[in-house]
């Protein structure tokens, strides 16, 4: 699938829109999302606790089964990071995250 959004530049917080085949999310227990990309220099994380996870899939579930060719993703932070790398994100969990098809 196809997943739009607005990407945080960890190092430079630089902000630039992304359009990328995400693979898979994964829940990490550093209270953030993991998205799997095609990518494999980057990880793309999306801060979060593990009970906003689960309403996150949800909804992205339901985005997926409305999206025609991806989806587009809202209300919170997405920050693009060395693969692996891990970064303090404790005033950061609990943003809005939306999905909606295009």
């Amino acid at each position: 699938m196809f997943l739009s959004f607005n990407c945080i530049e960890a190092l430079s917080g630089e902000i630039h829109p992304e359009i990328l085949t995400v693979y898979g999310v994964r829940y990490n227990r550093n209270n953030f999302a993991v998205l799997s990309t095609e990518h494999r220099m980057h990880d793309y994380l999306l801060p979060m606790k593990s009970d906003q996870y689960e309403e996150f899939v949800k909804e992205l579930e339901k985005a997926l089964a409305e999206a025609k060719t991806g989806v587009r993703l809202t209300g919170g932070e997405v920050y693009r990071v060395r693969h692996g790398a891990i970064l303090p994100m404790e005033d950061k969990v609990g943003m809005p995250y939306k999905a909606e098809g295009f």
